[in-house]
């Protein structure tokens, strides 16, 4: 079962002035490094995997959003009521983004991002894993 929460960190505002992200050579998955609570958050935008069930306590939007931060142990997959879509430069294939104890990883085959504690999640449009 994975891990929900509700994080309402940035407005959309917010995210579409900051810089501190990045997003896939497509476009597809978008980043967002936030500082005051040493986290990031991920969004993708088209997948071909169904849906998890939503949590009963979710009343926002389920299942695009996923996040990490220094100290978690399993990345999650969030229930969110803002975005971090924004206008991000593109992290090419075979480089990372790191802040702080967090690093993300674009290759061919999708976004990776893990903490110094080996947690994270890895996100394609074929599958997106929590780890």
């Amino acid at each position: 079962m994975a891990a929900a929460f509700n994080w309402l960190p940035a407005s959309p505002a917010l995210a579409q002035d900051s810089t501190d992200g990045f997003r896939s050579p497509t476009g597809n998955i978008q980043c967002m490094f936030f500082d005051d609570d040493a986290s990031i958050r991920c969004n993708i935008a088209d997948k071909t995997t169904p849906l998890p069930p939503r949590p009963q306590d979710c009343e926002l939007d389920w299942g695009n959003d996923f996040g990490l931060d220094e100290t978690s142990r399993r990345g999650v997959l969030m229930c969110v009521g803002d975005t971090i879509v924004g206008d991000y430069p593109d992290l090419a294939y075979g480089e990372t983004f790191e802040r702080g104890d967090i690093s993300c990883v674009s290759e061919r085959s999708g976004v990776t991002c893990i903490n110094g504690r080996g947690a994270g999640f890895a996100l394609s449009r074929a599958r997106q894993r929590l780890f």
